[in-house]
């Protein structure tokens, strides 16, 4: 919903800078609408799958007094 207003006054500050026609209008609504696509190609999707950006740490407790390790421990 905020890009519609940014497109407005794109729109608008084009038609002032070069005057209106439909010519005009119709560039900057296609550049506009360009700038967007690849803005939003670039970007990454919201859904993170499991090892982009985040470390899987797992966690292990161990319920009674075995230390397997003491044997080969100096």
């Amino acid at each position: 919903m905020v890009p519609l207003p940014l497109i407005g006054a794109l729109v608008l500050g084009a038609c002032m800078v070069f005057g209106y026609s439909s010519f005009g209008v119709g560039f900057v609504l296609m550049a506009a609408g360009l700038l967007g696509l690849i803005a939003f190609m670039s970007t990454r999707g919201t859904v993170l799958r499991p090892g982009e950006r985040e470390a899987v740490i797992e966690e292990r407790h161990y319920i009674g007094g075995h230390d397997d390790h003491h044997r080969y421990r100096s």
